[in-house]
């Protein structure tokens, strides 16, 4: 029997556009090596509609927002557990005239919904430097992606529908008429492999700027949990009263180990925002999925278009995955037609580069 979809992966992209597939009806098989490190496994989860050096709201901020604080809680209830953390982020302000220009951002309504200048508690201003105040970011927090995906695994080892082992693209058996696999047959195969995209032989045409991010497990002492702390590195408290602090941004040395550079990074930044003492407790390392232009990469193969990717989600997979597996889906099942923004026919030239020199 020829089954619809075989989906290469199983980190937070291919989990959330297998459960999409299975809430419509589809029959699905999943392939995943655990062996392989994943960027999920090391994501830090962290969600906010402020962003970047400028302070901007995000792309598509409306949509993504609504649509991820409907999921994740909504996901709780189907795979049981608990991984998602609505919290608000503490933003302090980096100059006076940072200050400014947020006081007259925050007038706007559309950037209101999402921001304030904060009135700050006595716990804030003892525990964080931030001579210039700073502002409240609302519909923010985190997802514990970990908790998520090993969720997302139990649910697919229930059905069946998970085969953990290694992607032979050697046995890939691609026809206009159906996608083969070993024993199996489908309509379509779908990768979900993160920053391991770039290097498939069907898709590393595609313009992936893959970056390094490493993050610390810390305790500090007598530091508020009540917000997310976000300026130049975040802060994100635990539910074991611990937290988690981040990132680093290395497109030079993209392994999966963690470095002393990295601590060293991290350890300063976070002595220069906090004025508690606080010591490093672990240190994790992983690979983020980015690409060119920042936008994610979704769509059906140039020539084969019964072969699909879902990828390139950078450091905003939690956001932008419950909104964009949706509209992938509604793609491949009722024939919508994909946003240029994040489709891969943006990139058709690329491929015709490489197709010439093949």
């Amino acid at each position: 029997m020829k089954k619809d979809y075989l989906i290469v992966g199983q980190g937070l992209a291919g989990s959330v556009l297998a459960l999409e597939l299975l809430a419509r009806g589809q029959n699905v098989l999943i392939i995943s090596d655990p062996a392989v490190p994943a960027a999920s496994a090391a994501a830090a989860g962290l969600y906010n509609p402020i962003t970047g050096r400028r302070m901007s709201k995000t792309w598509l901020a409306e949509p993504l927002f609504g649509e991820l604080e409907k999921y994740y809680p909504a996901m709780e209830q189907n795979l049981g557990g608990q991984f998602f953390h609505s919290k608000p982020i503490y933003r302090p302000f980096a100059s006076l005239e940072e200050q400014n220009t947020w006081i007259a951002e925050t007038a706007r309504p559309e950037m209101a919904r999402f921001a304030e200048i904060s009135r700050e508690d006595g716990n804030l201003r003892e525990a964080v430097r931030n001579p210039h105040g700073g502002m409240v970011i609302r519909h923010a927090g985190y997802v514990d992606v970990k908790t998520f995906v090993r969720a997302a695994r139990e649910r697919f080892l229930e059905l069946g529908i998970l085969h953990e082992e290694a992607f032979d693209h050697a046995r890939l058996q691609v026809s206009t008429a159906e996608i083969g696999y070993g024993v199996w047959a489908f309509q379509k195969i779908l990768f979900c492999e993160g920053p391991h995209t770039a290097a498939n032989p069907l898709f590393n045409w595609l313009p992936f700027r893959l970056v390094k991010g490493e993050v610390l497990h810390v305790a500090i002492d007598g530091f508020p949990t009540d917000y997310i702390i976000n300026q130049h590195l975040f802060v994100i408290p635990l539910p074991d009263g611990t937290y988690r602090v981040g990132a680093t941004y290395d497109w030079r040395n993209l392994d999966w180990e963690s470095s002393e550079a990295g601590r060293s990074q991290l350890v300063e930044k976070l002595s220069a925002l906090v004025n508690k003492p606080f010591r490093v407790l672990d240190q994790w390392a992983g690979i983020r999925p980015a690409t060119a232009d920042r936008r994610p990469l979704l769509g059906l193969h140039p020539t084969h278009a019964n072969v699909g990717v879902f990828g390139g989600m950078g450091s905003k997979g939690v956001s932008l995955i419950p909104f964009l597996a949706r509209h992938f889906t509604d793609s491949l099942l009722l024939g919508e037609q994909i946003m240029p923004e994040v489709n891969i026919s943006r990139y058709i030239s690329l491929y015709g580069r490489v197709a010439n020199h093949a």
